[in-house]
């Protein structure tokens, strides 16, 4: 039984050594602008497996297919994805497929021609087992490269050979040599030079130091974007400076980014190019028709075609095709659970007022109501949204003249300060000339210091301001004014500050009145603790100005006062000026503009251009001739004067006719040189404008 086990093992044994070597041959990429077509990079892997398969013997070595690749790597995106990036890392990506030896084509550019580079790896030392490499001016003569020298790199599989050094080594040698300075300009690009027809791993990239031989040695350099330059340099001594020029074979396209009012310039745009992300700024590129797209999240995508031409510099301004995105909005806004209507604001600028239906730009900042209350909506490109806002009911403002900060309040319609204004005008006093009272009431203010003394955005109310005040918190309907209220004092008033009877519902409104008392001419000041007195703006004679006044019981009072008094001020905020702001109308605006991409403008635009400039022709040359034509009648009128004067003894028949026919000859001449002119005008004005 160990007999027949110990045979049956050595067989296997002497089977898997006798299994075949298995060589991948991965897709050829190319690493060159503008690309070669993808069906062309299928048909050179195509022709290195068929030359593998036919040079290495079948018994020994099995050529992988592309579907078994595929499957070690778990799909087509990744063994695209892989084949992209294995560029020196081939042998790594053997040992991923399960592959003995890797072999892969690479295309790139040399001197304006196609140049191929293939190499074959043993996947376990990852040594380089053979390469070749070739050139030529279409893909028809790299694969004539490949039928030439493909067989010999896959022969040498089947021997035993020394790995096959990357790079050629130096061919150039001599008795006496002499150390060069080589650059090329543009200086320090990094050509590639050929010396002889052979690479020196010295001197791979400009600039380079390299010992060559006394007498003439042919240069080849060669860049990306550029024509190869092909020299012959005469070495004579050590340190000589050689330095080859070369000729850009590449057209630069500059994209300018534009936005509209600076709106999302914090975001910038995405430029791609030929589906290839670039910065913005000047781009080189080879001379060929690109596809230019620019996307951004705040403006609707830009996309045209350009030629990019040799040697030519192209400058594109994207500014008078950039669009905002928009989206539809519909906005309300409520203040405790009141409908009510707010100014609305886009931008800083007043579009409106609630309740809103417009098309608005997506990223724009959109606020409402005098304060600027910020709305918290995200728009949706080409969508409608549907949004009420609750409005804040108090607050607080600061007063830029002093930075003193003041609570306010909404009340029904209007917007109230909460406490006394308390700024420092000339004129103003504190109640006893007492400073603490200030703080606590605000100033004293006489009726021409009171007008002027409100912050911006904030006025003295007038006598129908406090109307509507007083009446609202009555629930009143019709009033007569002056209105007088008996019970509105109750609801105005700030609890525990007041002598006699106090109240617990301040809190509804928040006006948070103060008994301040008031100031007379003479210097005296009264009531304080028991009575606040405030000013309004409306007058009722020469020397007096209504007033309001709230006592200790419950009432809401007015009163005519002297100009000359001391009363504290109540500022109410300004309202928005009902001006012609545009109908909003989302069925009839257009969220979803057709934009048809630059290229297509340009080209409408060149057209209205031409179009214009022989407009222009047309009428110069028309009214060319009706000057011609004016000129000879001139001549025919001349000749009219002429046969008039000369007529001598005639009847007055005769005369009134021969004089008939000098007026219509003048008319005529008249017609035809005013229409020359304006035709002439015209056309010369049209060349003008455009």
């Amino acid at each position: 039984m160990n007999k027949q086990f110990i045979i049956l093992l050595f067989l296997a044994l002497v089977a898997y050594g006798q299994q075949s070597k298995r060589i991948a041959i991965v897709n050829t990429e190319d690493d060159g602008e503008p690309p070669i077509k993808n069906s062309e990079l299928t048909h050179l892997t195509d022709k290195l497996r068929e030359i593998a398969n036919k040079t290495l013997s079948k018994k020994n070595y099995a050529v992988m297919t592309q579907q078994s690749m595929i499957a070690f790597l778990g799909s087509q995106e990744n063994m695209v994805k892989e084949c992209k990036a294995a560029e020196g890392c081939l042998a790594k990506l053997g040992r991923n497929i399960n592959a003995d030896y890797i072999g892969q084509a690479r295309i790139g550019r040399f001197g304006g021609d196609l140049a191929i580079k293939t190499e074959l790896y043993d996947t376990k030392s990852g040594n380089l087992i053979g390469s070749f490499t070739g050139s030529s001016k279409d893909v028809f003569g790299l694969l004539s490269v490949i039928d030439k020298e493909a067989p010999g790199m896959f022969g040498r599989m089947q021997q035993e050979v020394t790995p096959v050094p990357p790079i050629s080594t130096p061919v150039i040698s001599s008795a006496r040599g002499y150390l060069v300075n080589l650059n090329t300009i543009p200086s320090g690009a990094g050509a590639v030079l050929s010396f002889n027809g052979s690479l020196i791993a010295k001197c791979t990239a400009t600039p380079c130091k390299l010992e060559l031989r006394n007498g003439n040695v042919r240069i080849i350099a060669s860049l990306e974007q550029y024509g190869t330059a092909d020299t012959t340099v005469f070495i004579a001594g050590n340190n000589q400076n050689v330095t080859i020029a070369l000729k850009p074979n590449f057209g630069a396209l500059e994209i300018k980014p534009a936005y509209l009012n600076d709106v999302g310039k914090d975001k910038g745009w995405n430029l791609t190019i030929n589906d290839k992300p670039y910065s913005f700024g000047e781009v080189k590129l080879y001379p060929n028709k690109y596809t230019v797209k620019l996307s951004h999240e705040c403006y609707e995508n830009i996309g045209f075609e350009v030629n990019v031409q040799k040697g030519k510099r192209d400058i594109l301004d994207i500014a008078r095709y950039t669009a905002l995105k928009k989206g539809g909005l519909v906005l309300n806004t409520v203040r405790s659970e009141e409908l009510v209507s707010e100014p609305v604001f886009v931008n800083g600028k007043l579009v409106g007022k609630t309740p809103f239906k417009g098309s608005i730009p997506i990223c724009s900042k959109i606020e409402v109501g005098i304060n600027k209350e910020e709305v918290g909506v995200k728009l949706q490109h080409n969508g409608n949204i549907e949004y009420t806002l609750k409005m804040q009911t108090q607050g607080q403002f600061t007063d830029g003249r002093d930075g003193k900060a003041y609570k306010y309040t909404t009340i029904g319609s209007q917007v109230w300060m909460a406490e006394n204004l308390n700024y420092n005008a000339n004129g103003s006093r504190c109640y006893d000339n007492e400073q603490r009272n200030c703080q606590k009431y605000g100033k004293l203010y006489d009726l021409a210091t009171a007008k002027k003394a409100c912050p911006a955005g904030w006025h003295l109310p007038s006598n129908e301001e406090w109307d509507i005040l007083y009446s609202f918190v009555d629930r009143a309907g019709s009033i007569k004014s002056p209105y007088e209220s008996k019970t509105a004092g109750k609801y105005l008033k700030a609890i525990n500050e007041w002598n006699g009877n106090d109240n617990e519902r301040e809190k509804i409104y928040g006006f948070t009145a103060l008994p301040g008392g008031y100031g007379s001419s003479d210097g005296n000041f009264n009531f304080i603790e028991d009575y606040g007195y405030w000013w309004s703006s409306t007058e009722y004679s020469a020397d007096g100005a209504y007033g309001r006044h709230i006592s200790y019981d419950d009432g809401a009072h007015w009163n005519y006062n002297n100009k000359s008094n001391l009363c504290s001020v109540r500022c109410v905020q300004d309202k928005i000026q009902n001006t012609e702001i545009g109908k909003n109308n989302l069925n009839k605006e257009n969220l979803s503009p057709d934009f048809s991409g630059a290229l297509t403008e340009m080209k409408e635009q060149n057209k209205k251009e031409n179009n214009s400039k022989y407009l222009a022709f047309a009428l110069d040359l028309a009214g060319a001739v009706f000057l011609y034509l004016g000129y000879e009648n001139d001549k025919e009128l001349v000749d009219k004067y002429y046969e008039y004067g000369s007529m001598g003894i005639a009847s007055r028949s005769t005369y009134d006719k021969a004089w008939e026919k000098v007026e219509d000859t003048k008319s005529t001449r008249n017609i035809y040189y005013v229409l020359g002119g304006l035709l002439l005008t015209s056309g010369i004005g049209i060349h003008i404008w455009f």
